[in-house]
């Protein structure tokens, strides 16, 4: 089995300007920021196997008897993909890794963070569904649960702060016999530079779409317009987002791409 290093969103020691707009329909949804980075995790990450480190949660539907993946060549692969071939421009290979066997509605659970106000938490809360739902048929149908009366896939938890400047991180588990399991998306509360202050609900909605992205199974983008791209620097949910998902929900989970 193997565990995942957690993507981390985090942002620049600076004034927070950020405007963001989500609005959700259709399927489609738009996002507005202005740059702020998303970087990943201080640890190392395998790129063959993008193996995290993660604590316990939920997985979804198991496999035992799946046929073994391919290994297949970039130049006969990475066409018309959107950015799935993106880390090969570092890396001598990438796994997919994506969810497998499942069908129906992803439920996340969206508690209140105890550790606010109620009413600063509401607008927390409310924030993090609304980025979740970004990704709504992208490719499943996603309920973001507010009252907890839902058995859900997995949880957002809430914390103040995950420690330097990250504002969120998402910790999966992929395995070649049960393919990729969300154990949590972890939101902060506060400002990484202004510990007394709370976070803006606007940074936290792109947050939260980010690392659905990555609790879906995308790694990062190199194109500066998709919600993916390690910056924040999208103004909306790209036609390359939507395209590589589908791609990746369409290619065999545990499929090895080689330069």
């Amino acid at each position: 089995m193997v565990l995942h290093v957690a993507f981390a969103a985090s942002l620049r020691p600076s004034p927070l300007s950020l405007l963001a707009l989500l609005l959700v329909g259709g399927g489609v949804a738009s996002l507005l920021g202005d740059g702020l980075p998303w970087n990943e995790d201080p640890a190392a990450c395998d790129p063959l196997e993008r193996a995290c480190e993660s604590d316990a949660g939920a997985t979804n539907s198991p496999s035992d008897h799946t046929a073994p993946a391919p290994t297949l060549s970039a130049g006969n692969t990475c066409i018309d993909v959107g950015y799935l071939c993106a880390e090969l421009a570092q890396n001598e290979g990438i796994r997919l890794q994506r969810w497998r066997n499942f069908e129906g509605t992803l439920v996340v659970h969206v508690p209140l963070p105890n550790s606010e106000d109620p009413a600063v938490g509401r607008a927390l809360q409310r924030a993090a569904a609304q980025g979740l739902r970004a990704w709504n048929g992208q490719p499943f149908l996603i309920l973001a649960d507010l009252r907890g009366d839902r058995d859900p896939h997995f949880t957002i938890r809430w914390t103040q702060t995950l420690g330097g400047s990250q504002l969120g991180v998402a910790r999966t588990r992929w395995s070649p016999s049960t393919g990729l399991a969300v154990l949590s998306i972890e939101l902060v509360t506060r400002n990484p530079f202004r510990p007394g202050q709370v976070a803006d609900a606007r940074q936290i909605r792109l947050t939260a779409a980010h690392e659905m992205g990555h609790a879906l199974g995308l790694a990062h983008s190199d194109t500066r317009r998709d919600i993916m791209y390690p910056t924040n620097t999208a103004t909306s949910m790209s036609a390359q987002d939507y395209r590589t998902i589908e791609v990746l929900y369409r290619m065999q989970d545990g499929t090895l791409i080689r330069r």
